[in-house]
């Protein structure tokens, strides 16, 4: 008895939970690969230890059951010990420690601790490679079909568990290594951009960080390296708000794109505004207009507002452009909005652009040069439109095949127009039989 309670430095009145605790603890610095003498004895004092604490509260042999169990395995104390093992990521030394583990010999003795360690893992999920994860399951068959135990909810339990050693600094390198399998770009050493991950900020803090593209880039890498969008649940240790925020990012599409990139245009608005009103005061005053109905002033302002509203007005246009053509792209049985102005978007867009083309040429004296050059971008604006509706919903193995005349197209306004309601008439005639005019 002197034995155990020395080198698991307790008294006589140890209860079982003493006893286990104490054991933990000096499994952190008693380790089999250190010192294997050392680590057999601590076990072995361990396995005194209960066979003592059992023996006194046993009742005596004339009252003593005749079913009493002889089973005296300890699985929770053996699975603590090898969950202490795997957790340093050595596969080999995890393979060690099973195979010297003699409880494991036995095969009813097996089962109860691989389902201690899983157990173990379900509740505190601690730090683990997958690698090592995947020794565990194959030596207690944990992915055996015969098993029927779930295998996405056992894939789960790894992913956590691997997260979290991701997380430390352990897997550091492993997480560097993952995120550049995913990411052209390099996680510059010392950035901040995990630990900013970890504690919470607000939004406009967040929405400030998307004004430098490579940060979200980042981030979004990140979190697909840690493997967060398989279950979308929030790895451990990583802020919730935060992980919200960035994987909203990093679906094209979310309104949150919409905040980012109107953000970024009303700075650019901003530094423009403050250039032309620099060039106007030191060019002042400012002589009227060839035709005398702007005075100098008004001339000023007119330049000034059209410094701050261009790129407002260009970013505005691009993202409506593609949020029409997301619109436009999807799949005939999906429930839209309008199905049927979906349907008749390409013809009244082209009738559109054609109306106003005979308009301009009608009514205006001379050559309507802007109104044409509008024109030309509206026509390439309705051609993308028309192609990329039949490419994403007909033959996207064409998407890279983009010819001379579709360029000739694009600048010249007719030929757009024609091309853009052949390509919508070639979609109609592929889903003639699937259309939806209304949601029903």
């Amino acid at each position: 008895m002197n034995d155990w309670m020395t080198l698991l430095g307790l008294d006589a009145e140890a209860d079982e939970r003493t006893i286990k605790r104490a054991y933990a603890r000096q499994l952190r610095v008693t380790r089999p690969e250190d010192d294997p003498v050392a680590f057999q004895r601590l076990h072995e004092a361990y396995q005194a230890a209960l066979a003592q604490l059992r023996e006194d509260a046993a009742p005596p042999a004339e009252v003593r059951p005749a079913q009493a169990s002889t089973d005296t395995v300890d699985a929770e104390g053996v699975a603590a010990q090898l969950v202490e093992v795997a957790g340093q990521g050595d596969d080999a030394l995890l393979r060690q420690a099973l195979q010297q583990q003699p409880e494991l010999w036995s095969l009813h003795g097996k089962q109860r601790i691989g389902h201690a360690v899983l157990q173990q893992l379900v509740t505190d999920e601690p730090a683990l490679p997958r690698s090592t994860f995947d020794t565990l399951s194959e030596c207690f068959n944990w992915d055996d079909p015969v098993r029927g135990m779930d295998l996405h909810w056992l894939d789960a339990v790894a992913r956590r568990c691997e997260q979290r050693w991701l997380l430390s600094s352990a897997g550091a390198q492993a997480l560097a290594t993952r995120y550049l399998g995913i990411s052209e770009s390099l996680l510059v050493p010392g950035s901040d951009v995990l630990p900013s991950l970890r504690e919470p900020r607000p939004a406009w803090r967040n929405l400030l960080s998307t004004l430098q593209p490579s940060r979200a880039h980042q981030a979004i890498s990140l979190l697909a390296a840690l493997g967060y969008w398989h279950d979308l649940r929030v790895p451990p240790g990583l802020d919730a708000g935060q992980v919200a925020f960035w994987s909203r990012f990093g679906r094209e599409g979310d309104a949150i794109h919409w905040q980012a990139g109107g953000l970024r245009a009303l700075l650019v608005a901003l530094v423009l505004g403050l250039i032309c009103t620099w060039a106007v005061i030191a060019s002042w005053p400012l002589p009227p207009s060839e035709d005398g109905m702007l005075d100098g002033g008004q001339r000023a302002a007119l330049i000034i507002a059209a410094a701050v509203l261009l790129v407002p007005g260009l970013w505005l246009t691009s993202h409506t452009t593609r949020a029409i053509i997301r619109w436009q792209s999807l799949p005939e049985h999906v429930a839209t909005v309008l199905p049927g102005v979906r349907i008749l978007t390409v013809p009244l867009a082209v009738a559109a652009v054609m109306g106003t083309f005979h308009l301009a040429l009608r009514f205006t004296t001379g050559v309507p040069v802007g109104t044409l050059v509008l024109l030309v971008f509206a026509s390439g604006a309705v051609l993308r439109m028309a192609r990329q509706r039949f490419l994403q919903r007909c033959s996207s193995a064409e998407q890279d095949a983009a010819s001379g005349s579709l360029v000739v197209a694009i600048v010249l306004i007719v030929p757009a127009l024609v091309m853009a309601l052949v390509y919508w008439a070639k979609d109609l005639h592929v889903h003639r039989d699937e259309l939806r005019w209304f949601n029903r």
